[in-house]
């Protein structure tokens, strides 16, 4: 099958629609590609990892034929093949590591994850078509490392290991950071001030009507995106060249945006149709701004009472393979995580029960994810993606990283040669096992 015919198109922005154009956001722009709607058989192949090796040069040959039986544009509408998502997402490689624990995640698989980076879970691996090769960034998470500020003005902390991992979009690996580094604190147990992120609540425009691109890299957690009226003008609380907030209080109480606690108000105002010449039909977009938090917020997180994150929980777009469908429970949602620790406790109760019965602007970040330097929304704000509309946006910023040295940037320094403690994820090769590498492929089919 002649690869040459899968054409990458980059645009500056959604021009095409969604529904019949795959489209991903990179530093090069929108890369899309028309949806090429057809028949495969999904069949799985097995690599053996040694500890060194990262890359696998005939991993994507098909044995019978000796080339790659597939291209990366093809969908697959109706399937019951999980990996597909009912044609949304292409047919990628899929790879398990160890067999079991999916590699890879796309929108729908990240809403169930803490952290909704796309650059860093999205493909934990790269290939090429053309040759056949794969090459494996897997993740390794290191939750507590001790370390020590350099010696010259402590701004900076080593990484015992690495390199730091870095942002893949579109299967290519970029040399930029994203939310591996989640935090430099100086006690073991991660309380205090966080010297690598600070957080920024800012008025800034939209790239579209989901998506907002920022100055600043990168973005490690999305708190809140909220959206205003056009009679509503908030500008006053904003720095005119920065936007960033002057006074998160005054944000809070007459515009109602829930800085203090933003988890509270992550789920859907009342939604209405309207046309969309973008999309060739109607789209939803919010009929209001606000929601009130009733009593069946707290029976939603009860049912999740006790759930946690696993990676190999979370199915790729399938509801069966989703955590909230294993063993009758509701599953882990990250909206019910208050303390952001990963698992659902009675320590999230206590923090939403004070909200039950407030009336707050609705946080659209419900749902969605971010990248290295933007980050979406759950719902459309504009039916034809047209640029401007502002939004608050509630992120926290990373000071940044060079992933090759492990060398990791402080916004604070306690000064030189001081302890402190580090949380964050380098790319490591397979440990030595005999198949313990799983690769889902496809091949197309009349």
């Amino acid at each position: 099958m002649d690869s040459e015919l899968f054409e990458l198109i980059y645009e500056p922005n959604i021009i095409h629609n969604p529904s019949k154009w795959m489209g991903i956001w990179t530093p090069q722009g929108w890369r899309i590609h028309r949806k090429r709607f057809g028949k495969a058989r999904r069949y799985c192949v097995h690599l053996s990892g040694d500890g060194k090796t990262t890359h696998f040069p005939t991993a994507l040959i098909s044995k019978s034929t000796g080339q790659s039986t597939w291209r990366e544009d093809l969908h697959l509408e109706g399937s019951d093949d999980p990996f597909v998502d009912g044609g949304i997402y292409p047919c990628d490689p899929r790879v398990e590591y160890p067999v079991g624990r999916p590699r890879w995640a796309v929108s729908h698989t990240l809403h169930h994850y803490p952290y909704a980076d796309h650059g860093l879970y999205t493909h934990e691996y790269t290939w090429d078509l053309r040759r056949g090769y794969l090459q494996t960034h897997f993740r390794q998470h290191v939750r507590l490392e001790e370390a020590v500020t350099d010696a010259k003005d402590g701004r900076t902390v080593l990484t015992r290991h690495k390199p730091i991992s870095r942002t893949i979009e579109g299967n290519v690996h970029y040399p930029l950071p994203n939310s591996a580094v989640r935090g430099v604190w100086l006690n073991r147990d991660k309380s205090g001030e966080n010297l690598y992120t600070r957080r920024r609540t800012r008025w800034l425009p939209m790239a579209n009507g989901v998506y907002l691109v920022i100055d600043g890299c990168p973005v490690v957690q999305c708190h809140g995106l909220y959206h205003f009226e056009e009679h509503e003008d908030p500008s006053r609380l904003f720095d005119s060249t920065t936007g960033d907030c002057l006074d998160s209080d005054r944000l809070e109480g007459e515009y109602l945006v829930p800085i203090s606690e933003p988890k509270v108000s992550l789920f859907l105002p009342r939604l209405m149709d309207v046309p969309s010449k973008i999309y060739e039909q109607n789209v939803k977009v919010p009929a209001e701004r606000f929601v009130t938090i009733g009593p069946e917020r707290l029976e939603h997180l009860e049912r999740r009472m006790g759930t946690a994150f696993k990676h190999g929980c979370v199915g790729y777009g399938d509801a069966r393979y989703r955590c909230a469908h294993i063993e009758g429970n509701f599953g882990y949602f990250p909206e019910f995580d208050f303390e952001s620790d990963g698992t659902i406790t009675q320590a999230d109760r206590e923090r939403l029960e004070p909200w039950v019965g407030k009336t707050v602007r609705s946080n659209l970040y419900v749902h969605a994810y971010y990248g290295g330097d933007w980050m979406s929304g759950c719902v459309l704000l504009e039916p034809n993606h047209l640029p401007g509309r502002k939004v608050v946006v509630d992120y926290e910023q990373g000071a940044g990283y060079d992933a090759d040295s492990g060398t990791i940037r402080l916004w604070e320094t306690p000064g030189p040669n001081q302890p402190v403690w580090i949380e964050y994820h380098y790319d490591a090769p397979a440990e030595k096992g005999e198949d313990n590498i799983r690769v889902h492929l496809y091949e197309e089919t009349q």
